[in-house]
């Protein structure tokens, strides 16, 4: 059996287990599978299950002396499934079909582990099992539910981590079939707010003179953003920190454009920056944001009823850019709602973390962007930060390192959402450019 053939097994039975982080389940399972298979590559294996997600620290030592240190974090859990009947296939068993293998956590991000885990073992079994560099999995189970306790463990195992470079759990080529190569993520605080107008709920005709909960929540919420699509919460932009001449040039030069869009996510709404007039690329990237996730009040099944709802609640989130601080955001969300005269409503947190930008300056950054343009024979598309958000900072705290972000997915991968799918292609790619990262530190 070849070692891709034996890590694509591994993968098989990573996606086999649903390691939903949302729900706790099978989280120990899967971190020993992965903990034995670090094992199986002379790794000196740390695993820790302290908290409700265990965390696994792989080593393996180079003989060359005072070698750098690449760190590879990934991270095991996933997603949940549902709706189950948009699946074309069993989201918990890997499926290959036309050059694609699909599965849940499939990209998003045991395929991209097992093709890391892939390149070093390939490494190894070409040179003697030797390596120019040390190399450090850092792997964690609750990526998807805002890293609970990352920052717990990373405290706890200080003295074992250090390194010069990070490569990051995930990535891809965009519609263009361009690999992108991202070095940051925004920060988010997710929370609740609910409201609560009567004991029980009232009898429609009611109407006249009492206001409904859903009533009391939407019009609190609709204060958040004035009528020009901008965030109305005193104090909300102070903080940020503003991209530097270098990041603004790097996303102003993306190909992304309003129809693109528009078109890739059949958007019938009119864009924010529609209204605000703002540049679409700058306040994707270097903006923070306020979303509604949900809505949940009343009555919403078959037929009529006249019910006047005593209780509406929703979700919330921020994502936040640099500068922000989680808990202070929060605050002034909170505070908002007091001045705009609804000190009934309650905001409940429920998850937060800070954003991250690394300097694409840095040499080691440099590095991996000449590698991977050298390997596809084109130059990556350099991303100062991505939109979306994840546990970078806590990392860079740690570490005190650059971070890359590149991976095995593409436009159409679907992360979080039904049928999520790698091509075969990118995964071996990736599990080149991997080993070509390697290659670039033998003397």
């Amino acid at each position: 059996m070849s070692i891709r053939t034996q890590y694509l097994t591994l993968l098989h039975d990573l996606v086999a287990l649903p390691s939903v982080s949302a729900k706790h389940e099978s989280l120990p399972e899967t971190a020993k599978l992965i903990a034995d298979a670090l094992r199986g590559l002379g790794a000196e294996v740390l695993y820790d299950d302290t908290y409700f997600a265990p965390f696994i620290i792989g080593k393996l030592t180079s003989n060359v002396p005072q070698a750098p240190t690449v760190i590879i974090y990934n991270h095991y859990d996933v997603q949940p499934a549902e709706p189950l009947d948009l699946w074309d296939s069993d989201p918990w068993q890997l499926t290959e079909k036309d050059g694609k293998l699909y599965g849940r956590g499939v990209d998003d991000d045991k395929g991209n582990l097992t093709a890391r885990l892939t390149a070093v073992a390939e490494y190894l079994s070409e040179h003697n099992n030797q390596l120019p560099i040390n190399i450090t999995f850092i792997i964690e189970g609750s990526e998807e539910t805002s890293s609970q306790h990352l920052d717990d463990y990373l405290a706890k195992y200080q003295q074992h981590l250090s390194g010069d470079l990070v490569i990051w759990e995930s990535g891809g080529k965009n519609a263009n079939e361009e690999v992108e190569i991202f070095g940051g993520n925004k920060g988010i605080v997710t929370f609740d707010v609910s409201a609560t107008t009567a004991g029980h709920d009232l009898h429609s005709s009611l109407a006249a003179v009492v206001d409904s909960a859903a009533w009391r929540l939407t019009q609190a919420l609709a204060t958040l953003y004035d009528e020009n699509g901008h965030i109305t919460v005193a104090g909300f932009y102070d903080d940020v920190t503003p991209p530097n001449s270098r990041e603004i040039q790097l996303v102003s030069a993306l190909p992304l454009t309003h129809d693109a869009l528009v078109a890739q996510h059949e958007i019938t709404a009119p864009l924010i920056t529609d209204k605000t007039g703002d540049d679409l690329k700058s306040i994707l990237y270097f903006s923070p944001t306020l979303n509604i996730e949900g809505i949940e009040s009343g009555y919403v099944g078959e037929g009529v009823k006249t019910v006047l709802p005593a209780k509406a609640s929703a979700k919330l989130e921020a994502r936040l850019v640099p500068g922000m601080d989680p808990e202070k955001t929060l605050l002034q969300i909170k505070q908002h709602f007091q001045n705009r005269g609804f000190s009934d409503i309650l905001v409940t947190k429920t998850l937060g973390q800070p954003g991250y930008r690394s300097d694409m300056s840095d040499p080691q950054i440099l590095r991996v962007i000449d590698v991977t343009a050298h390997y596809y024979k084109a130059q990556p598309v350099v991303i100062p930060t991505s939109p979306g958000t994840g546990p970078m900072y806590y990392i860079h705290e740690a570490l005190g390192a650059p971070i890359a972000s590149l991976g095995i997915g593409y436009a159409n991968t679907n992360d979080h959402a039904p049928n999520e799918n790698i091509r075969l292609d990118d995964y071996n790619q990736h599990i080149d450019v991997i080993k070509a990262l390697i290659r670039s530190y033998e003397k």
